[in-house]
């Protein structure tokens, strides 16, 4: 598979994420892998089925993709999705409430990612940074969480990665409700909503909306 094919076939992958439509996602992905020969292409597909297999709640084969992912991702030697694939390992491991190994996959993702700054490496950075934060809030680092979510939005804003923008403000929303700061945590979603209506993103903003009740946004 040559690269244009696999970056359209990506895309197509991508689209139905941001609608939601997340097994459709996640068979496409695993076709995709198999028919790649290259491994940075097998890696980055097998990365967005896993994440596209953890919405479904599929634990097991989520493992197994980022496993394999993973795999590829070092038998490629490409730095970028090399740490790509840490980042999503430390992602998983946050999900499946292993913090200390999430901790220092998404550490050492943030690292790699710091040492390039082209696009893909800032919007790594910014992942790595909006993950880091949601960990931190889960283990009650409250003060670190709510500094390294504005780095996550700042980074991400940088990169013109508008639908990671939403989902920092989405998690902080979600950080701020959990600890019962109700009219914050509306005023964070409303601005993941501004965002993702700004990506597009039209299924994920109205079901934020309806979290919303009847405030109007």
């Amino acid at each position: 598979m040559d690269l244009r094919t696999f970056q359209t076939t990506l895309h197509e992958g991508v689209e139905k994420e941001r609608s939601l439509r997340w097994a459709e996602a996640a068979d496409l992905y695993s076709e995709l892998a198999k028919a790649s020969s290259d491994p940075a292409m097998r890696a980055l597909a097998r990365l967005r089925q896993g994440n596209a297999l953890m919405e479904l709640r599929r634990w097991d084969d989520a493992r197994k993709a980022f496993d394999e992912g993973l795999h590829d991702a070092k038998e490629s030697g490409d730095l970028g999705v090399v740490a790509q694939a840490l980042l999503a390992a430390g992602v998983f491991a946050a999900n499946r409430d292993d913090p200390k190994r999430a901790e220092a996959f998404l550490l050492d993702a943030l690292d790699r990612f710091h040492r390039k700054d082209d696009r893909a490496h800032l919007q790594g950075r910014g992942w790595a940074f909006l993950n880091l934060a949601s960990l931190y809030g889960k283990t009650g680092r409250l003060d670190l969480a709510f500094v390294t979510f504005t780095k996550a939005q700042d980074v991400l804003g940088a990169a013109q990665d508008w639908a990671g923008v939403a989902a920092a403000w989405e998690a902080q929303a979600q950080l701020r409700r959990a600890i019962h700061d109700e009219d914050r945590w509306r005023e964070d979603l409303a601005e993941a909503i501004v965002f993702y209506d700004r990506e597009g993103m039209t299924a994920k903003a109205s079901r934020l909306r309806g979290l919303l009740g009847k405030k109007v946004v």
